[in-house]
């Protein structure tokens, strides 16, 4: 039953999804983006709250949509100067609170995490979507961070053997990891061959294998955090998934890992 909700809203989501992307304007994307940060962050909370640990909601998730409509409209130079202006703000917040450093101090930890592993990356989106190519590249990285995943827990179902994480993610396997690999970099070959025409097939395989481990490495980082709070899913927004978080978790290493490979790899022009 869990494997038939998530491949129906696997299915109900993907249609709008390409409509947003191929077929809106920049502003629209944008809104698209503010409302998936702030929905992370509504979820951030809560996981946080589920350890009764706690954060500065409303100066995070106001610094966390600066921060995005400062990447739209300077681009890179100006999503750095938001994670500066993040890190000044949040801690004046705590220099100048109320409440002594051994209670402000792990509220600013938790209150910069937050910009760090949701707003930070999910902007990087925005410097993707006024490219030339840009919905294809967001579409292709969907398809190789989204298909390996699902390449990794099948495989890990069927023949996984060599725990990679018990103790954050005790389903996870090396074979799995292998699956997804794979399933990434084969992804990335079919896709690009239609929507990106222009990637040579070595670009495929370096794009499609970052893409796969960066996003590996994301699941677990967000599987990390929800067994620091005690829980298993971030949240119950999207049956057969769970939250926000669990869905686009595998796309928050990923998404800056895309940027800068095709800014090394001299694929688009300067940031």
């Amino acid at each position: 039953m869990e494997h038939i909700k998530r491949v129906a809203s696997a299915l109900l989501l993907l249609p709008p999804l390409v409509c947003v992307l191929l077929y809106t304007s920049p502003p629209w994307f944008l809104g698209l983006i503010l409302a998936l940060i702030s929905l992370s962050f509504r979820e951030y909370r809560q996981l946080l709250q589920q350890a009764h640990l706690t954060l500065w909601p409303y100066t995070t998730w106001c610094t966390a949509l600066i921060m995005a409509l400062m990447t739209y409209g300077g681009g890179l130079s100006w999503l750095s100067l938001a994670l500066f202006a993040s890190l000044l703000t949040l801690t004046v917040r705590a220099m100048w609170g109320p409440t002594p450093p051994t209670q402000s101090f792990p509220v600013l930890v938790h209150s910069l995490f937050g910009i760090v592993l949701i707003a930070w990356p999910i902007s990087h989106l925005l410097l993707l979507r006024p490219l030339p190519a840009g919905p294809w590249y967001i579409l292709f990285l969907c398809a190789v961070v989204w298909v390996g995943d699902s390449a990794a827990m099948y495989v890990g179902k069927s023949v996984g053997r060599h725990k990679m994480a018990p103790v954050l993610s005790p389903g996870k396997t090396w074979e799995g990891a292998c699956g997804g690999l794979l399933g990434g970099v084969g992804t990335a070959i079919i896709s690009a061959h239609f929507w990106l025409p222009h990637l040579s097939l070595w670009q495929c395989i370096v794009l499609g294998g970052g893409l796969s481990l960066t996003a590996q490495l994301s699941d677990l980082g967000e599987s990390m955090l929800k067994r620091y709070v005690g829980v298993k899913d971030s949240g119950s927004l999207i049956p057969g998934h769970g939250g926000i978080l669990d869905r686009i978790d595998s796309m928050l290493f990923a998404a800056p890992t895309l940027v800068y490979a095709l800014h090394v790899l001299a694929l688009v022009p300067a940031l």
